[in-house]
């Protein structure tokens, strides 16, 4: 019995030191050492363009690594106030593309040598202006302004949505309420909250935020849909 116990222990302590060679072996990779950020501008008004929230359906931002036998790239989403952020990558040289709603690519090759900043200059199909405001009984107006870049373009949908939560587009869980509106590239839109079921439904959420909602209009320009900027408001 006492050499069982002996051969038990033994088994033990030779799998305990393997697992805790393997696990120095695993701790002596190389962590990444850099990373990369920066804001895709407007190239004519040089405003950050809007863009999707940062999300499965967001702007897709590929590193493909150069020099190298890398066969796979790096990826992850931009954010919707047009800014980009990855914090960990290894330095090295890479091509980037930024796979957003523009007119032109927007790629450019960086060295990146610890947080290194690359900004885009990119042309939106469309630009969106806003302006919201909130009246006594909860009615919120919405008022937008949708510019083509190009005469040529053709507009074929605007939406108007809200959110609870600040991130706010196109996709159905990014927003409360969307409507769909004429292709007029000017108008208004009232959101009737305290009618509205999906009001009602997040009250509580809206409450434990300060009483805030979050407007957005997204036009589709040329099958591709651009954002205006994101407006707070607050309900009573």
């Amino acid at each position: 019995m006492k050499t069982r116990r002996n051969h038990a222990a033994y088994i033990f302590l030779w799998s305990l030191f393997m697992l805790l060679s393997c696990e120095n072996d695993i701790d002596n990779y190389k962590a990444p050492d850099g990373g990369i950020y920066g804001i895709i501008y407007d190239e004519e008004t040089n405003d950050p363009i809007p863009l999707p929230v940062q999300g499965n359906t967001g702007v897709l931002v590929n590193l493909i690594e150069q020099h190298t036998n890398a066969t796979k790239s790096v990826d992850f989403r931009a954010k919707q106030d047009g800014s980009y952020e990855n914090s960990r990558v290894f330095n090295g040289d890479y091509k980037v593309v930024v796979n957003g709603p523009f007119v032109n690519d927007c790629e450019d090759d960086v060295a990146i040598n610890g947080q290194t900043q690359l900004d885009f200059k990119a042309l939106p199909f469309s630009r969106i202006a806003i302006a919201a405001e909130v009246s006594n009984d909860n009615k919120v107006r919405v008022d937008y302004q949708v510019e083509k870049t190009d005469d040529a373009f053709n507009l074929t949908e605007v939406v108007v949505m809200w959110n609870f939560a600040p991130g706010v587009d196109d996709n159905s869980s990014n927003y409360a309420t969307k409507v769909k509106l004429s292709t007029d590239a000017e108008g208004f839109h009232i959101f009737d909250l305290p009618n509205e079921k999906s009001f009602q439904d997040n009250l509580h959420k809206i409450k434990a935020n300060s009483n805030r909602v979050y407007v957005r209009v997204a036009a589709k320009v040329n099958n591709v849909m651009n954002y205006s900027q994101v407006i707070m408001v607050t309900v009573r």
